[in-house]
């Protein structure tokens, strides 16, 4: 019998993930089995065990391709970055992206991922272990800005990565509840002018 290639292996994953992704999205964690993702795969049921052996393990694997993803856009949107607001502004240019496409069922599952968090100890892990890799982030980005001179050294540089963290969850949560009502522009200067003192922010579009 010939070898799988690892490139097959991981279409057929992805395959799993993304049909997970739609049934999750569109029903909840909760109401979608297994039976439900095997089934929008398209492949047999030995097929789709052979890489998740329970719904659990999806949840926690669209977790980390999640968040993984919201990382890697905000690190390279926020690299040059001088002030809070205009890592806010990288944040929000990230998380728009989310919202396009077929980005836009990760992003309906947010929520879903936090309610789960909280009741399950495994997916809380998860969870935890991502958004601490988040904050790091954004921890060395203060910091590098109270180096600069462009951030009060008076403040705690930990207490503004998690503020910034709240901004760009905020931003998400009424993005989808909201959709249209909220304008990414009038949240960012209303962020800059309150409570991150950011200048010369470009506007979003």
């Amino acid at each position: 019998m010939p070898k799988v290639s690892d490139d097959y292996l991981t279409e057929r994953q992805d395959q799993v993930l993304d049909a997970a992704v739609r049934c999750f999205a569109e029903g909840g964690f909760h109401a979608t089995g297994m039976a439900d993702v095997i089934r929008e795969s398209g492949l047999s049921a030995g097929s789709v065990y052979r890489y998740y052996r329970s719904k659990d393990e999806l949840i926690a694997a669209i977790i980390t391709r999640l968040l993984g993803q919201l990382h890697g856009r905000l690190i390279g949107m926020s690299a040059g970055a001088r002030t809070p607001a205009e890592v806010i502004e990288g944040a929000l240019g990230a998380a728009l992206e989310t919202f396009s496409g077929e980005q836009l069922n990760y992003a309906r599952l947010l929520p879903q991922v936090w309610t789960e968090a909280l009741r399950n100890p495994a997916v809380a892990l998860h969870v935890q272990a991502s958004y601490r890799q988040i904050l790091d982030h954004l921890y060395q980005l203060t910091e590098r800005m109270q180096r600069q001179g462009t951030l009060d050294d008076d403040l705690d540089p930990r207490g503004v990565a998690h503020v910034m963290l709240s901004a760009v969850q905020g931003f998400m949560l009424q993005k989808l509840l909201l959709r249209q009502d909220l304008d990414p522009a009038t949240y960012l200067a209303a962020a800059s002018q309150m409570f991150l003192h950011g200048e010369g922010e470009t506007p979003l579009t």
